[in-house]
């Protein structure tokens, strides 16, 4: 056994345990890991957001890309809600915002949700896994047809659906938890091999 001597992996370990300690009790030291997580984290946003817009604004329209000035101004507009007299204009840079970026949804959740879902379920039923994947689909779907829950087949697959996607859902649960799992023994793993020397 022989802890480690490097500053980053105290600092690490430290600020590993203080996080863990919320497990305890709220005490000073778990504020005070988080406050500086934070900070860091709003530090570090504020200087990637400014090599970003040197990099994809500032830069280019220096070097004759006149057009992007539209869109720096709009950004500016932004922060015209801070000023009463002025703060009707930050509403045009942000209908362009929610406009685009419901477009961008949209189009993202078709392909991805709706079509990819089709095109992921209409394949060759030649194994037991296709089988299983198409039937818990449309049994799945035929849990929503709310008139379908009557009848005495329909009823069935309308069950039968609802258990398909408390499988679904119970997998999806157990994938996080999972992950979280894995990211505290990452952690401990960490502290135990990397600080301590174990």
């Amino acid at each position: 056994m022989r802890i480690s001597t490097e500053i980053g992996v105290w600092v690490g370990a430290l600020a590993a345990l203080g996080i863990y300690s919320v497990l305890i009790k709220d005490n000073p030291f778990y504020r005070m890991v988080e406050h500086i997580f934070v900070g860091a984290s709003a530090g570090i946003a504020v200087v990637v957001g400014l090599n970003t817009f040197k990099s994809t604004a500032w830069t280019p329209m220096t070097e004759g890309n006149y057009l992007l000035i539209i869109p720096m101004l709009l950004g500016l507009l932004l922060y015209t809600r801070y000023f009463p007299s002025a703060a009707w204009l930050n509403r045009i840079p942000l209908s362009f915002l929610m406009g685009t970026s419901a477009g961008v949804a949209m189009r993202g959740a078709v392909e991805s949700q709706i079509v990819g879902q089709i095109s992921a379920t209409m394949v060759n039923l030649s194994s037991i896994d296709a089988w299983i994947v198409f039937v818990g689909t449309v049994c799945s779907l035929s849990y929503f047809f709310l008139t379908w829950k009557t009848g005495k087949v329909t009823g069935v697959t309308s069950k039968l659906g609802r258990y398909f996607m408390m499988a679904a859902f119970g997998a999806a649960f157990g994938n996080t938890v999972m992950g979280r799992v894995s990211a505290a023994i990452g952690r401990f793993t960490f502290i135990l091999k990397n600080w301590l020397g174990f």
